[in-house]
């Protein structure tokens, strides 16, 4: 660890002296040269980067457009890229080092995105992105609903040319997993049409894998090993429609319709055996299992109205949403090869449905004060209807069956001011916001009794935004956001299997999180980087609870556990000659997880790193050379344990562009040309029993990229400045999940 460090501290001294070179006294860029090179000042190029980073006051902006990837990658490839994001090997997105944010397209919630980000974002096209913005402060207009972070996802601008326009793009790999996708968006007089859509039937072999356990009870010293095989063919497909009317300079009306639905079908099967302390066999048996159906649907529909007065920047906008997302699982599980079983029947079926349905009105001014001040207010209502029914079988104990249907209703009222002053080279922000939010829960078969809350919550934030220079940027921020239990996390219900026993908690209230960072950034020609130093504590966080009973692991949720997080991220863009760029995106991070109640603290050190260099080759030919590291060091994520990537992921890309105007790319990519498999790593150190696990996962594959833009305007749909916004829930089905 610290030897990676100290190349990467070189690297930044390298970079920082080769910037400073090319500066002259007044602090502009000059012309680069090369040794070795003639300088002819009759014929003098000059050659700067595309800059795909820049730091605004409250978000951080990656211009997918300049990256000469895009066209032939996927949004989650670009992710990959963005500071402050990771995306690791099971392709799991996590921005400042955790998944605590929000997913927005064009500056509003995307309830088809936030369900099964993994899916859908891997299979959509980064070609149709034109910059992907981490606001990593969202301050009192962004809610203090369910996150420290928001991905927004920026797809579209309004410009006034008529015509037509897309991008149409395929792709295919060796595990036999095609994807195709389509951009088309056209303009007529006021009115605009924009539609999107893309296809992935994922192959049997692209996430198959084996995982290994040896678990430990310390009441008795009895050991579990499992062995668990599977395979994971799956579909997605996702179709969304925008519009937008102009109806006049001063009004504008947008709307929007779409989502996505979701198929899979996991089978595999598992050998379980346990010993005694004297390493006796106790019982063993296996575990065939299918899941012939895991299916996920969210649509949502949007429709905003923009106002604007003759006055600079003063804006009225009403916005309803409404959303709709749907989440079914069947499950067969066999029992064979028995000896000696702790239980009573030789199979067993799982079946659950889950409906969420969501309605939100929201109004949001925007005024501007005397000399540099503009004011934000706006108020919200959302009415959250949550449903669900599940059932388990057990073949020959009747007794266990289970059958309960839970609802679980919320109303969620919230108003906000925030203030923003700018003066000389300074920008102010401060906001406070009220969150209002009553639950009922109930089991209309009479399983249990009702229950419920009402919670009040005052959210604040601040930041303070210096530009030091043409070059340099510092910002200073603090915010706090909510978590709020979703359904899982509430519904008592019990779903028991052979080693675990599953149940949520009825009593849990919202966890409050609170963040301060410093972001530095300097801005060159030829080099540009960040640093971000980070602290995030949450006191009640709402975490895994786990027990052991006769031999049975008990799984719940509560409010114990505290929470500290101390981050560094960064990036690096630095242009190293005319034909050859570098980039790396990393960060290091400290958590800490202590729960009081089981008096246990659990704690360390873990990273992530994404390093790629381009190089352009004669014939117009441009390669790559990547590497992704996900799980450097401990990656602490509950008070129980850690896991790890031992090894990097090395990737290898050759593309080039056809046809007037770059309209055809190509591209061919060899990933994980050193390890056929990934090999991912966990640890249970502490509690009621000791764990430790071996996963490997498919990753060795080469993928044919075929990209073809068309039309000749550049029409984009409009879309109003604010807009619905809602992703508060941890656990259980919400907007789009």
């Amino acid at each position: 660890m610290n030897t990676m460090v100290k190349i990467v501290m070189a690297m930044v001294a390298m970079a920082w002296a080769a910037s400073t070179m090319a500066q002259d006294a007044t602090g502009q860029d000059s012309v680069a040269v090369e040794w070795g090179d003639t300088l002819q000042l009759q014929d003098v190029e000059v050659v700067t980067m595309r800059q795909l980073v820049k730091t605004l006051d409250d978000r951080l902006s990656y211009n997918v457009q300049a990256d000469p990837e895009a066209s032939t990658s996927t949004v989650l490839d670009m992710l990959r890229k963005v500071p402050l994001v990771s995306v690791d090997g099971e392709d799991n997105v996590r921005v400042n080092g955790g998944g605590n944010f929000k997913i927005y397209k064009n500056g509003h919630p995307d309830p088809s995105l936030s369900a099964n980000p993994r899916e859908v974002l891997r299979a959509m096209p980064a070609s149709m992105i034109k910059r992907i913005e981490v606001i990593t402060e969202p301050g009192a207009r962004y809610d203090a609903e369910g996150a420290t972070a928001i991905l927004n996802i920026v797809t579209v601008e309004g410009v006034r040319i008529e015509g037509v326009n897309g991008t149409v793009s395929a792709s295919i790999n060796t595990f036999g997993t095609p994807n195709a996708s389509a951009y088309v968006a056209a303009r007529a007089g006021k009115f605009t049409l924009g539609t999107t859509g893309f296809f992935q039937k994922q192959a049997h072999r692209q996430f198959a894998g084996e995982d290994e356990t040896w678990t430990t009870y310390k009441d008795t010293g009895t050991t579990m090993y499992n062995r668990y095989r599977n395979e994971q063919p799956a579909w997605v497909y996702s179709l969304n429609l925008n519009a937008s009317l102009e109806i006049d300079s001063l009004n504008l009306i947008t709307a929007s319709f779409g989502g996505y639905r979701y198929g899979l079908n996991i089978y595999g099967d598992s050998h379980i055996e346990y010993h005694d302390a004297a390493g006796r066999l106790i019982t063993s048996y296996d575990n065939p299992f299918n899941v012939p159906l895991y299916g996920c649907m969210s649509w949502n529909g949007r429709a905003d109205w923009e106002h604007r007065t003759s006055r600079k920047d003063e804006v009225l906008t009403a916005s309803y949403m409404f959303s709709t997302t749907g989440q079914q699982e069947e499950q067969y599980d066999s029992l064979i090869n028995l000896v000696n079983p702790p239980f009573d029947y030789t199979s067993y079926d799982k079946w659950g449905k889950e409906r969420f349905t969501e309605h939100t009105w929201q109004l949001d001014y925007q005024l501007p004060l005397w000399g540099h001040h503009l004011l934000e207010v706006g108020g919200k209502y959302i009415l959250r209807l949550n449903k669900s029914h599940n059932r388990m079988n057990y073949d020959g104990a009747a007794e266990l069956d289970t059958d309960t249907r839970f609802r679980h209703n919320m109303h969620v009222g919230a108003a906000y001011a925030s203030w923003r002053y700018r003066v000389g080279d300074v920008t102010l922000r401060g906001g406070l916001r009220y969150e209002y939010s009553q639950f009922r829960a109930s089991f209309p078969n009479g399983d249990g009794d009702p229950f419920g809350r009402d919670l009040h919550d005052l959210v604040p934030s601040a930041s303070v935004h210096w530009q030091l220079s043409p070059f340099n940027s510092l910002r200073l921020s603090w915010a706090t956001s909510l978590n709020r239990p979703g359904i899982n996390y509430l519904n008592p219900a019990v779903k028991r299997y052979t080693s675990t026993i599953e149940y949520g908690n009825p009593h849990l209230s919202s966890a409050r999180n609170s963040m301060l960072s410093i972001n530095f950034q300097h801005t060159g020609s030829r080099l540009t980087f960040n640093v971000k130093p980070t602290l995030t504590i949450t006191n009640n966080l709402i975490g895994t609870y786990r027990t052991v009973q006769d031999g049975i692991v008990h799984l719940t949720n509560s409010n114990d556990c505290r929470y500290l997080m101390a981050g560094l991220g960064g990036f690096v863009q630095w242009m190293m000659t005319t034909k050859t760029t570098f980039y790396m995106n990393g960060e290091l991070c400290y958590k800490r997880y202590r729960n009081p109640s089981q008096d246990l603290t659990n704690s360390g050190w873990g990273g992530n790193l994404y390093a790629q260099l381009t190089q352009q080759l004669p014939w117009q030919l441009r390669a790559t050379a990547t590497c992704m590291w996900y799980g450097i060091g401990h990656d602490v994520r509950h008070v129980y344990g850690y896991s790890t990537i031992p090894d990097p992921t090395i990737m290898l890309g050759l593309s080039r562009s056809f046809l007037k105007g770059n309209r055809l790319t190509v591209k061919l990519t060899a990933n994980s040309i050193l390890h056929k498999y990934e090999v991912s790593k966990g640890y249970i150190t502490q509690g009621d029993y000791v764990n430790h696990g071996v996963g490997h996962f498919n990753q060795r594959n080469v993928q044919l990229s075929v990209s073809y833009a068309f039309g000749s305007s550049n029409t984009r749909v409009k879309q109003t400045e604010t807009t619905v916004e809602n992703d508060d829930l941890v656990g259980g089905l919400r907007s789009g999940n």
